[in-house]
């Protein structure tokens, strides 16, 4: 509230000192300035945010997780963005690891997934408590982009917002092979997908484990 204030204090300034030229000019300056300013103070944001999957398998559940995932959400524009290395993937076998790094994930071609779209609900990120809500957006996983829907929560708590969701991903979408051994499939064509993470004011940097 304190930029809209000093703005309009400057632009009374501006309407003594200069023409009628300039005066709109430096107007829209001072505005788009603190509009800037104002988007930039709601962007909440982590890097350790917690990602795990999982697949029931007949021999060994395929299980792993990701406790460094970049998160951020713009809570005056619902932009929200999910950004996940790979190979930050930590399995409960070593081999399990390895093989889906090398022969399904394919790290080294595809390093990446990423989901970018926006966050809709009721939400009041002034007000604590948990709001349901929705994100739509683009969700790349081993080179291919698909529009996706998913419900989750998003929990407003001492100045932090805590965010939730889980969905199934189906790995033919995404041209991911099924792990077989003699033609039987050894994980479910769909994967589990859990997303969890703590976002703080970007001002307030977000430390790696």
């Amino acid at each position: 509230m304190w930029r809209i204030f000093l703005t309009a204090y400057f632009l009374r300034i501006i309407g003594t000192k200069y023409d009628n030229m300039k005066a709109p000019i430096i107007m829209i300056l001072f505005i788009t300035l603190t509009i800037t300013g104002i988007n930039a103070q709601n962007i909440f944001s982590t890097g350790i945010g917690h990602v795990s999957f999982y697949s029931k398998a007949p021999i060994s559940d395929v299980d792993a997780v990701n406790d460094k995932v970049n998160v951020e959400l713009n809570t005056s524009t619902q932009e929200f963005s999910c950004d996940i290395a790979m190979k930050e993937f930590k399995f409960k076998s070593g081999k399990m690891g390895r093989d889906a790094r090398k022969k399904y994930i394919e790290i080294d071609a595809y390093p990446n997934a990423s989901f970018k779209g926006k966050i809709t609900g009721k939400i009041d990120y002034e007000k604590p408590g948990s709001y349901p809500a929705t994100s739509t957006g683009k969700l790349t996983i081993h080179g291919v982009e698909k529009q996706v829907s998913e419900n989750g929560t998003v929990i407003v708590q001492d100045g932090k917002l805590r965010l939730e969701s889980q969905f199934n991903v189906r790995l033919k979408d995404y041209n991911i092979n099924t792990p077989k051994i003699l033609g039987q499939k050894m994980t479910q064509d769909d994967v589990l997908v859990k997303i969890n993470a703590t976002l703080t004011k970007q001002d307030k940097k977000p430390t790696r484990k």
